[in-house]
């Protein structure tokens, strides 16, 4: 086998939302490109056993958005013609951090729909390319290895179902000069790197034991006009709600709550009993009248995780590994799948740049781990502050929180907010003069209520101790 790449064979381990897009750019490098996926794709965009997730609400974030039309020009009115929603975030939505936000103009245009309805309509584009081929029903059990070369040169792979059947002999190999594991939160490549002698990285998980809880609904005849409602509350319970019209003239709506004790009910009664306790009422006045169409669905599996491949000093060729298989993050913050879209922009820079290179794949891990660092940093440094909160704030922490009190006051601080959380905008633009000034104004005003309470406390109880 050749040391270098030769871009005649590339697979793809996992056919979801970053297995796709990664075998989308490996088809403009490679003659042939095969993805093997363990589930059998549905004929229409409906949930699959594997990816149970996608019952509930997905959100692909403007910068995943303008990736993907890049990728596959006409997606967008592919996907407005089967039904997905045009908006405008921030003008046609409601947001609640603490309090009501300002609506700000229609500048952040984009869609909304379901996750099935996104992974149906790539697939439609793909099935187009004739170096692109797709085995359904097959799960990779392990990686090819050449020892000498210290690389990676296919896989293992066997008929889903078959693994504990010693009566089948349907094993399969399959090689390439580049495979990349796109396998989701279950990979097994920290396993079967272990296999062929390589060490694990280290992991790091951050969790507020967040729960949620997803719900379909056909508007009421006097639907809001807001095409989304997030609901975030700043307060102890840590509980939240959003709802998001999809095709179909459905709502997916979805109830939060960070902590065991805080995790909303899937039976309807309480479901809307949740909704009703949140601290804007405007989602629960939408849903009251709504009607059902699917049950409730709770999710469980928040937590960050982050596998941190680069900081292994071996890693072998022709093997990279990427989407949630890398770093998973809280839902919550609907930050996935538009990772996973900048994973495979990355990807495909790196090839044109540097695909010769005998390290390649270990100077892509590297790459990647570095665009991990500020949506990471976004989930857990809000997952942190639940799971700690007993804890002295950083001053990073209350730099956050008041950034975060100004958003129902201003709408500039807003509007530039938003364009951050959708990674159209670098995190430096919170950095600008105006926005500092108006968030260090915010963080004396808490300092002196915080001082104010203090010393009302000091008082009290210097009143009532007996002389």
């Amino acid at each position: 086998m050749s040391t270098s790449y030769t871009l005649k064979h590339a697979i793809v381990i996992g056919g979801g939302i970053a297995g796709l897009l990664a075998a989308r750019v490996l088809s403009e490098h490679f003659e042939r490109v095969t993805l093997i996926e363990k589930d059998h794709y549905p004929g229409k965009p409906i949930s699959r056993p594997g990816t149970p997730q996608a019952r509930h609400v997905h959100t692909m974030l403007l910068r995943g958005q303008h990736i993907l039309e890049g990728l596959f020009p006409g997606l967008e009115s592919q996907l407005l013609a089967a039904g997905a929603v045009q908006r405008y975030y921030g003008h046609e939505s409601l947001y609640y951090y603490g309090g009501r936000c300002p609506r700000i103009p229609p500048i952040l245009r984009g869609w909304n729909c379901s996750r099935p309805l996104l992974e149906w309509q790539i697939r439609q584009f793909l099935a187009t390319y004739p170096n692109l081929h797709i085995i359904e029903g097959y799960e990779v059990t392990g990686l090819l290895f050449e020892e000498q070369t210290s690389s990676v040169y296919g896989i293992q792979f066997q008929e889903r179902g078959d693994r504990h059947n010693p009566a089948l002999d349907k094993m399969g190999r399959l090689e390439g000069n580049l495979v990349v594991d796109a396998s989701g939160s279950s990979s097994q490549s920290i396993q079967w790197l272990e296999k062929i002698g390589y060490e694990s990285p280290p992991e790091i998980v951050v969790n507020s034991f967040l729960g949620y809880a997803t719900c379909t609904y056909v508007p009421p005849a006097n639907r809001p006009e807001w095409k989304g409602i997030a609901i975030q509350s700043t307060g102890p319970l840590r509980r939240g709600g959003s709802l998001m019209e999809v095709e179909n003239d459905r709502w997916m709506v979805v109830l939060a709550g960070a902590g065991k004790e805080n995790y909303p009910s899937t039976k309807p009664e309480e479901y809307l009993t949740f909704a009703q306790n949140l601290p804007e009422q405007a989602l629960y006045e939408a849903i009251k009248e709504a009607t059902p169409v699917t049950q409730i669905y709770g999710y469980r599996r928040t937590e960050n995780r982050l596998r941190c491949l680069e900081r292994l000093k071996r890693w072998p060729a022709g093997f990279i590994v990427i989407g949630d298989a890398v770093c998973t993050f809280n839902p919550i913050y609907g930050q996935g799948m538009t990772v996973s879209a900048e994973e495979a922009l990355l990807l495909d820079t790196c090839l044109r740049s540097m695909k010769q290179r005998r390290n390649f794949a270990h100077d892509f891990q590297k790459k990647l781990s570095r665009i991990l660092t500020f949506p990471w940093q976004l989930a857990t440094s809000s997952d942190r502050r639940v799971a700690e909160e007993h804890r002295t704030k950083k001053f990073s922490e209350r730099f956050a929180d008041s950034l975060i009190a100004l958003l129902p006051k201003d709408q500039e601080v807003l509007l530039t907010f938003l364009e951050v959380v959708h990674m159209i905008r670098s995190p430096f633009a919170l950095a600008h003069p105006t926005i500092l000034a108006k968030v260090f104004a915010q963080m004396n005003r808490q300092l002196a209520s915080e001082k104010g309470v203090l010393r009302d406390g000091i008082d009290k109880t210097r009143r009532e101790t007996p002389a």
